[in-house]
Formats: structure tokens, sequence, C-alpha cells
């Protein structure tokens, strides 16, 4: 059967992923606008037929006050025909566009909560020190003119077979990101493997440095391809965490872009530099061509 097929299996989760983005109402390729918070501050954002904006110059048809306060986000209807409504996300974590809450006054809403304003969808994302609001259209010609990524040809060659190393004190590391911010990890162990004969070593990151079941490791990495085939910033594989000394396999094959490949709207982290493998690493996701 196509499922018993190993190169088959990595086409039909390749177009899964394609799918997921096609569908999604919220996604990098419907993102039109982000804002970064500070604790207490506060900005406008208007949206009208025409666009959007946050703290608008003119006078736009629905205008909303959303405020960073103690790790939460407080949200204000100040004007418009309607109140705009608090929505909810599906297992997918896409926006369900109905029935909603009516917001009619000042209310803090949950770090899952989405706001509809007009025909756009607003996600907030609040921690103590810092937050951000992403704002999504559904109209939006990138999402229109989606038709799917870029994807290397299967290699099965690229399925290697590796041991994971834990580090028995992890420490914490600052890592960069694509609009000059920073993002805190742990390095919590290292992937030992070997392609075409040679050694090679990616560290593993986590946002905790206390690994349970569940939980993903973080392997941000650049190779030969990087700025030529695939994206400048590096590539992303996501692997599940396993039992000690459980087999582990780093599938190439399901290497992914960072989000900020496909939209301006999005801070990506930078792969460290001990993470650069040797030769070129052929398989995965190859760069998705921007519009220019």
């Amino acid at each position: 059967s196509a499922t018993a097929d190993p190169t088959a299996a990595i086409v039909a989760a390749h177009k899964t992923i394609d799918v997921g983005y096609a569908r999604a109402l919220m996604s990098p390729f419907s993102a039109v606008a982000v804002q970064y918070f500070e604790p207490g501050q506060a900005y406008r954002l208007g949206v009208s037929a025409t666009g959007v904006a946050f703290d608008p110059a003119e006078t736009m048809t629905d205008v909303i006050e959303m405020t960073l306060e103690a790790g939460a986000f407080w949200v204000a209807p100040m004007t418009g025909s309607k109140p705009p409504v608090i929505l909810g996300k599906n297992a997918e974590a896409d926006v369900v566009v109905s029935p909603g809450t009516p917001l009619k006054a000042r209310t803090k809403i949950g770090s899952r909560d989405v706001v509809g304003l007009g025909r756009y969808f607003v996600e907030s994302f609040a921690r103590p020190d810092s937050g951000n609001a992403r704002v999504f259209d559904p109209d939006a010609p990138a999402r229109k003119a989606f038709t799917g990524l870029k994807w290397f040809a299967p290699n099965l060659a690229l399925q290697v077979k590796a041991v994971f190393v834990p580090i028995q004190k992890p420490d914490m590391v600052i890592i960069l990101t694509s609009r000059g911010l920073k993002k805190e990890y742990f390095r919590v162990g290292v992937f030992h493997f070997s392609i075409d004969g040679k050694a090679q070593t990616l560290t593993a990151l986590a946002v905790s440095a206390t690994l349970k079941a569940g939980d993903v490791l973080f392997v941000p990495f650049r190779d030969a391809t990087t700025g030529v085939e695939t994206y400048d910033v590096g590539r992303f594989l996501f692997i599940p965490f396993a039992p000690p000394d459980s087999p582990y396999v780093l599938d190439f094959n399901a290497a992914t872009n960072p989000l900020c490949n496909y939209s301006p709207h999005y801070n990506c982290p930078i792969p460290p530099k001990e993470n650069r493998l040797a030769g070129p690493i052929r398989a995965g996701e190859m760069t998705y061509p921007r519009p220019h």
C-alpha cells in the first residue's frame, strides 16, 4: 500500500502541510500586520475595507485598543458600527469563526482567544515580560496565491539514525532572531549521527530545562544549501522527546522553514553556530519564493 512506501509517506506528509496552509484562515500567508508590546504598553488597532494599521493616523471603520498588563492582553472597543467578537480556535489552532462572543467593554482575553475585527482576525500572545498581536486577513493576496510549499524530492538516505546524549545540567542560551530580538531556550542534549560516513552533531533546544513525555526538541540548523537552495536563515526540525536510550531517527525530509520565510510579520530564531552541518542537506523544504 502507499502508506507502506516510505517515499510515498514523505510525499503525503508534505501534502498534509500544504493542505493545512491552504485551508487556514490564520497562517503566515494571511498575516498582514504585527505589533510587539512591552508591559504597560497600549496600541490602537484600526481596520477598514482598504487595510489595517496599529496606531492609525486616519479614521478607520473599526478600532480597538490593546494593552499588555501583568502578562495578559486587555482589549477595549473604541469605534465601529458593531462590537468586535471574541473567537476560539479549533484543534488545528485555526480560528473558529462563529458564533463568537461580542466584546462590548474592556475585556481580558485568553492566550488562545482571537478577536474578530471586521474581516480581520487578531491573535495575541502574552508573556510576563513581552507580548505581540498579529493580524490576519483571510483575503490576503499571499493566501490567494498559495499553491503549496517547495520541497526537495524524498531522500531516504537523509532519514538517519541518531543517538541523543542528554546534557545533565541544561544551560540557558539566548538565541537571536530575524527581527534582532532574543529568545531564551535551554540546551538539553546533542544528537550524534553520520551522513555519508561523516560524523555530525546537532544541539537540541527546548523551552524547559526538564524534559518529559510529549515535549518537543527544537533543532534549528544550517547546511551548505542554506541561502542557495534553502532559506537563508536556516531550517528547523521538531523531534518528539523519547524516553532515555530510545532510538531516534532524524528525518531531514521533515525539515521546514521558519515562518519568516513566508511573511515579514514573524520573528524567527536563528540557528546557533554549533548547528552548522558540513555538506548539503537536500531534503525537506526549499526556499519559498517571495513576490518582488
